[in-house]
Formats: structure tokens, C-alpha cells, sequence
């Protein structure tokens, strides 16, 4: 008898819903499990395999999970785990920035003056794209259930910590992180290559044209043993060591790109096996499933940033939750999301933000048209020249405040002010928010990251998202700008993320007053202005100051008026 690796002494279980334990044995072996009185028994199939189904579980500090097994020979195995918390369980997935440890996090030292704290806890799933990775190193430091401590907590999730940490304060119970995530990753390698497929081709194609060049024999042999490959130290990268705790200055990354190992160069150039599409959802995400949780939390984007892939990203997202729902056999699983922040530029020779407004704005559409999807904001939280910002205290306790409002049902403010509607009467334009009960307020002396500038239109009216810059994959329930004029209502098109940076230099901006009335953004236009697009943190770096009264900053936005 042999459990799933995630089954372990220390482990949380998902309170309030049925428990699915799993793992291998002997054909015909029966096995039984018992938790607080409630019991399941399953047999292992002719390959082995079985899976058991417990009662629901009462929210529980220390429980002994007990699972019993009787060969066919009658030959008999007890495995007893213990320190067993039940309460609530919460995967965490993504790239580096949900990664980011502890370790590295900007109020570490103060987080670790109170983090001891057993009902607090985090399992980091092991960094494996290929089959025999986990064999060929020391993944030791990896797989394990920790408890937070002063010497457990660089381990965990910075993002995952506060979140978690925040809804045991509110709740009253274990809460348990999973982290489920791996720096510098797309999300084709988080879904099915069936996903990828249909969502997103051109992902797909360039992975297929890569190979199509490769000796894929030669490839795997290279591979296997490349010490880049070596994922089970979460601390023995020297990149991320680097350039994870500090932004660095521009000589201090020429020193270190200038003194790294030998021969390094060959396999950056090379593609890595969590490149392919679907690598990390077989190898990763389906050791997990189907783990008893409440929800998902998500925070990735940064490297679908590839030119001319970037408004793909709705469809992939939205496939994505699709497929991650599906291995839990539960399509209304709660799934809350980072939209990514502003930044400019991070490493000496990079491309630099490329187009996160138009992820941005796919992030947006996923969250309006996915069932049970959330967009958490953190619009004021980025750092101009680190793509990593250091803050993750702030994103896990919005993630958080969106848990407490959209799943655990508070009554509370917890979704970030979104532009509704756009009215203006000559001079005067009137921006209506929603999730702005009891007013918009502005922090500082004006309203930044807001950009007015005129809008010329020949010929036929346009709509407002191929005005902007936007195919149909990010903005195709826009709407058709208004010609008319006076009190008449403009587009009320949505939209996130544009190339109007790049257009804004063979532009004229147009200065406008700005401040808040309650629940509207009002500007005044200097007189005799035509149409106007009115840009909302549309630029590679912003940092935003428009909040509702829950302190959550706006989502970025333009609209043609």
C-alpha cells in the first residue's frame, strides 16, 4: 500500500466536503480508511491503482488519519499519519510570482517576529516536466508538509503565507496552502495539450516547429542529468538567489550574467522540458488531484507576453480553470486571479514589458465571462524596473479579502473598482465604477496613470476595441463608440490593455482636470475637444492611486468618448 506523496504526517485535509485519498498497491489489495469516526474502503484495480472516499470532515486542529490494507494472500499494512489538521485547503499555482518565497518577501522580518503558527501550513509540490526528473535528483526539500515557523516559513509561498495566514485570523481554522508553481512558465504548460490545441494554436505550432527541427532522441539524452533540470533545492538556483531578494542595478547584473558557469549559455538556448505544452499539468498538477480543496489561486501572465500571442490569453485562461476543474471533478471550483501590475523593464539585454495590457485585458474578460473567477488587483503594487515586486503581503491579503467575500460570503467590499460606464456632457466626462460603494477616493494630490487624447476617425465608426488597438480575441463584447454628442452615453466598452503607449509619442495629450464625485471619475475637457479616448493605466509602467473604500486600487481601462 502506497498513498499519493502529498498524504503525509502534518497534511490539512478539506474540511466539509468528501475526502479522496488515492495511491498504488497490490492487485485486489482492499484498503480502509478512518478519520474522526467516519470510515471509506477501496480495492486496488488490476493495475494497482485505488482510490477510497471518506465522509466529510468536522474543521479539526490534530486528527490521526488511519488507512489499513489486506492483500489478497491476507497480508495486512496499517500506515497511521498523524498531526492531521482539517480545515480549509487552497491550491496555489502560477509562475515566479507566486513562487516567490518568504525568503525573499519585503515584510519577512516582521512576518517572522508571529509566524509560528501550527494551524498555518504549506506543501510545495515538486518542480518535475518529465518523467524520471524526480529520480535523476534530490527533490528531499521538496513534496513536504510544513508547518509555519522561523525555520519553515522562507519555504512557503510569500503570496500563499498571507493569504493563508489572513483567513485562519477570520475563519478559525487550519488553513493549507499547495503550491503548485514554477518561475518563467507559460500557462500552455499548465493545461492539457488538448487545451492548448484548441485555445491556444499558435502556441501549440511554435512548439511543434521547434521540434520539427530537433533530433528529439539527442534532446532527451541531453536532458536527462542537465543540472538545469535540477528543481529540488528551492533555494540552489544562483539566478534566483540573485535577483529574487533585491532589484538589482545594472552593473550588478552585468557582473553576474559575466561570471556565470561555463557553459550555461548552451542550455539557456536550449528548450527546457517544462516548455512543453501540457508538461507541468501532467507531471505536476495531476499529482494533486484530486486532493480535497476549496479553490484555486492563480497568479501567471508574465511569460505568455510573447509577440503577437498575447490576446490568446482569454482563451487560454478560460481553458485553463476548465482543465484544472476538470482533474477535481468539480466545475464551479472558486478561482481567484492575479491581474498582473505594471513594470517597465528587469534584465539588462530583455524586451522588457512587451504588452501586459493586453493580458491585462484578457485577465478582465476571463473574470467577467468565466463562472466562479475572480480578479484580484494589485494595480498600485508594481515595481518600475523588477518584474518581481517584493510586496506579496498586499496581493495575498486581497486574494484573500475576494475568498472572504465571493466564497466564504461576508458581506463585504472585495472585488476592485471597474469602470461601468462613460457619459459626457460637452466639457464634463462622467466615468461610473462598479464595487464603489461609498465612494472612490484618490490618494495624492491628483489622479495618476490617466492619459486623455484626441481621437480622429475617418469613414465608418469602428468599434471602440479595434480603435484601441485590439483584435476579437480581447475585446469582442465591446461595443461601438457613440457619434452622438452633448448628454448622450459613449462607449461603454471595457477595455484593459492597448499599444497606446507606443501610439502615444504621434500623440498630443490632452490636459484634463480629474477627482472623484462618489462613485464617478469626473474630468473636465478644455473646451472645444472632439472625441476623446480616455486611458486608464495604459502604459508599460503605472503605479495607481484610485481606490474604493476597501483600499483596492482600479482596474486599468480605456474608453472612447
Amino acid at each position: 500500500m502506497k498513498p499519493a506523496a502529498i498524504f503525509q504526517n502534518g497534511m490539512i485535509l478539506q474540511r466539509n466536503k468528501p475526502v479522496v485519498i488515492w495511491g498504488t498497491g497490490a492487485r485486489g489489495e482492499t484498503i480502509r480508511g478512518e478519520i474522526q469516526g467516519r470510515q471509506g474502503e477501496a480495492a486496488a484495480d488490476a493495475a494497482g491503482n485505488w482510490t477510497l472516499t471518506l465522509p466529510p470532515l468536522d474543521a479539526s486542529d490534530e486528527e490521526e488519519l488511519v488507512l489499513r490494507s489486506v492483500s489478497a494472500a491476507g497480508e495486512s499494512e496499517t500506515i497511521t499519519f498523524s498531526q492531521v489538521a482539517v480545515g480549509e485547503v487552497w491550491v496555489a499555482g502560477g509562475q515566479s510570482n507566486m513562487e516567490f518565497h518568504m525568503r525573499y518577501e519585503k515584510h519577512r522580518a516582521e512576518a517572522l517576529k508571529n509566524c509560528s503558527n501550527p494551524r498555518v501550513r504549506f506543501f510545495d509540490v515538486p518542480e518535475v516536466s518529465y518523467d524520471g526528473q524526480a529520480e535523476e535528483f534530490d527533490y528531499s526539500r521538496m513534496g513536504i508538509w510544513r508547518k509555519a515557523d522561523p525555520e519553515n516559513l522562507e519555504y512557503f509561498s510569500a503570496v500563499g503565507y498571507y493569504f493563508e495566514w489572513e483567513l485562519e485570523r477570520v475563519l478559525d481554522v487550519p488553513v493549507g496552502i499547495i503550491g503548485c508553481n514554477w518561475g518563467g512558465t507559460r500557462s500552455c504548460a499548465w493545461m492539457s495539450a488538448e487545451s492548448v490545441e484548441r485555445a491556444g494554436k499558435p502556441w501549440m505550432q511554435m512548439y511543434e516547429d521547434r521540434i520539427a527541427e530537433m533530433d528529439l532522441e539527442e534532446y532527451w539524452e541531453k536532458q536527462h542529468g542537465n543540472p538545469m533540470n535540477h528543481r529540488g533545492d528551492p533555494f540552489g538556483d544562483p539566478f534566483g538567489e540573485t535577483v529574487l531578494p533585491r532589484t538589482l542595478s545594472p552593473e550588478e547584473l552585468a557582473d553576474f550574467f559575466q561570471n556565470m558557469p561555463a557553459g550555461t549559455e548552451d542550455y539557456l538556448e536550449c528548450m527546457m522540458p517544462c516548455e512543453i505544452p501540457g508538461s507541468l499539468y501532467e507531471h505536476m498538477l495531476k499529482t494533486i488531484a484530486p486532493y480535497g480543496i476549496r479553490g484555486f489561486l492563480w497568479y501567471q501572465g508574465e511569460s505568455d507576453d510573447e509577440p503577437g500571442k498575447q490576446c490568446l490569453y482569454r482563451d487560454m485562461l478560460a481553458a485553463l480553470i476548465g482543465d484544472w476543474r476538470a482533474l477535481w471533478k468539480d466545475a464551479g471550483l472558486p478561482f481567484l486571479f492575479v491581474q498582473l501590475p505594471g513594470w517597465e523593464n528587469w534584465l539588462l539585454d530583455g524586451p522588457g514589458n512587451r504588452d501586459y495590457m493586453t493580458i491585462r485585458s484578457c485577465q478582465e474578460m476571463a473574470a467577467r465571462t468565466v463562472s466562479n473567477a475572480y480578479l484580484c488587483s494589485i494595480s498600485d503594487a508594481g515595481e518600475r524596473m523588477d518584474i518581481h515586486p517584493k510586496d506579496k503581503k498586499v496581493v495575498g491579503e486581497r486574494l484573500a479579502l475576494l475568498a472572504r467575500g465571493h466564497v466564504y460570503g461576508e458581506s463585504l467590499l472585495c472585488d476592485a473598482p471597474m469602470a461601468e460606464s462613460i457619459r459626457r456632457d460637452g466639457s464634463r466626462i462622467e466615468i461610473v465604477f462598479q464595487n464603489a460603494e461609498g465612494g472612490l477616493k484618490v490618494k495624492g494630490d491628483a489622479v495618476e496613470a490617466l492619459h486623455v487624447y484626441p481621437v480622429e476617425i475617418s469613414g465608418a465608426e469602428k468599434p471602440a476595441c479595434e480603435e484601441a488597438g485590439h483584435g476579437a480575441g480581447c475585446g469582442d463584447e465591446c461595443l461601438a463608440a457613440s457619434d452622438a454628442e452633448g448628454d448622450a452615453d459613449c462607449s461603454e466598452a471595457i477595455l484593459a490593455g492597448t499599444d497606446a503607449e507606443d501610439s502615444a509619442d504621434r500623440r498630443e495629450e490632452i490636459p484634463v482636470t480629474a477627482d472623484v464625485e462618489g462613485e464617478k471619475l469626473v474630468i473636465l475637457l478644455p473646451e472645444g475637444i472632439g472625441k476623446v479616448s480616455v486611458e486608464f493605466a495604459q502604459t508599460r509602467w503605472y503605479l495607481v492611486n484610485l481606490y474604493n473604500q476597501a483600499d483596492i486600487p482600479a482596474i486599468p481601462f480605456e474608453l472612447i468618448c
